[in-house]
């Protein structure tokens, strides 16, 4: 049995790296708030609005097309998930959901109006069994955001995740946080090892596939665009993830691995990555693009605005001839 417990089960990283992104923001919100004389909070409240309109329309659609799950639908999940909540400490517990993913593997939490809500694909459900301890696993990581509060979170610290570096980091210890949470209701590392081997490579794989190996990926390939692609990542890859929880087993000895140096080099010049697995390279073209279509336009401009300043200063220089 894994040495996971409630006290235990935030990955130490993720305290740290709040912390870091907290004493970050608060100055970066301030800033904010002098240099547009309080603006930037009239922005915000309008795309609040705005997100809290788009996420009810988001409810509203698992209210009406997904699948309610309770004692009379679907009950052996919904026993599974009570159970999943007792063991995480969740007095008030969240709506349940199944919905039709087109074959996509994944889960979700969100939250609108002060109620959360736990979403899984139908294709989960059929990969890992409705009251498998496979299934816990991805019910407790879900419970997890919602324990640790990381919708709020992210937006207290949206400067702080904006930047290089600290964003994706601090994104990434949420999610193995998390994994931990899947670990300790699931009560079987074993068990977690196997759902996380399904997301990697689906139901039918998973069943031969040993996570000793892939977790040995992760050891085996630290050159530069692998580490650089786990720094500009908000969530950690998945051979990282089986790493980390394979080695939650007792006995285990924990191995840190290395990144290439230059790595880190490139990835402070990539934004964004504390809002998504892929928000600091679409950020970074972004801005980018931005960048050449504002060089486009500003430097002619300025070019031209220069010459004429040059013209006029020689006009007003010019002796002037008298008859």
């Amino acid at each position: 049995m894994h040495s996971l417990t409630a006290g235990n089960v935030t990955s130490p990283k993720e305290g740290r790296y709040f912390i870091i992104a907290l004493v970050i923001s608060i100055p970066l919100w301030a800033v904010l708030t002098l240099l547009t004389l309080g603006f930037v909070w009239i922005a915000l409240l309008f795309i609040g609005i705005l997100l809290w309109f788009t996420n009810g329309l988001l409810v509203a659609g698992l209210k009406s097309n997904a699948v309610a799950v309770h004692p009379h639908q679907l009950s052996r999940l919904d026993a599974a998930f009570c159970g999943v909540c007792e063991t995480l400490g969740v007095a008030s517990r969240p709506g349940l959901y199944v919905i039709q993913s087109g074959g996509l593997l994944n889960a979700f939490a969100t939250r609108h109006s002060g109620r959360h809500f736990v979403v899984v694909y139908s294709e989960m459900l059929e990969s890992l069994g409705t009251d498998s301890r496979e299934m816990k696993f991805l019910l407790g990581h879900e419970i997890g955001h919602i324990r640790r509060n990381h919708l709020f979170r992210r937006l207290l610290l949206a400067p702080a995740l904006f930047l290089p570096l600290i964003g994706a980091a601090y994104s990434r210890s949420c999610e193995s946080t998390c994994d931990r949470f899947g670990v300790l209701a699931a009560g079987d590392v074993g068990a977690s090892l196997r759902a996380m081997m399904t997301l990697a490579g689906g139901k039918e794989a998973a069943q031969e596939m040993d996570p000793d190996h892939f977790a040995e990926q992760n050891r085996k390939h630290r050159g530069f665009f692998v580490s650089l692609y786990e720094l500009v990542s908000g969530y950690p890859t998945l051979s990282r993830r089986v790493k980390d929880m394979w080695e939650l087993e007792p006995g285990r000895e924990s191995v840190a691995a290395s990144r290439n140096p230059i790595a880190y080099l490139f990835a402070l010049f990539m934004f964004g990555g504390g809002f998504g697995g892929r928000g600091s390279i679409m950020t970074t073209v972004i801005m980018i693009y931005f960048a050449a279509i504002f060089s486009a336009i500003a430097i002619p401009a300025v070019s031209g605005a220069m010459k004429k300043a040059q013209a006029a200063q020689k006009q007003s220089i010019r002796p002037q001839i008298t008859r």
